[in-house]
């Protein structure tokens, strides 16, 4: 749950996630929002997410993807011939119809 908490709370980094925990709103908001007790450190919370398998997100990835392409909304991040230049890191939102 802290590493779904690094992107709702829009954290730029790792680092300053783990340097606003001294903050008691964050703290607050991650017991409150995500059952958080204690949020692991940065260096703990990097070794857990890497475990992740990119493998697991490919089958979301490919539904957001063909949804972006169904309403032609990736048209607009067209980079070059059919490649596509754009983030996917949790700090936006992009309405899927």
């Amino acid at each position: 749950m802290s590493g779904l908490a690094v992107f709702a709370l829009k954290m730029p980094s790792l680092l300053q996630f783990d340097q606003s925990l001294s903050e008691k709103r964050i703290c607050h908001n991650l017991k409150t929002l995500y059952g958080v007790e204690k949020a692991p450190c940065d260096t703990y919370l990097r070794e857990r997410l890497d475990e992740v398998s990119f493998h697991l997100l490919r089958k979301p990835f490919n539904r957001v993807f063909a949804a972006l392409q169904r309403q032609k909304t990736i048209e607009r991040f067209r980079y070059y011939e059919d490649y596509y230049l754009f983030s996917i890191d949790g700090t936006d939102c992009l309405k899927i119809v």
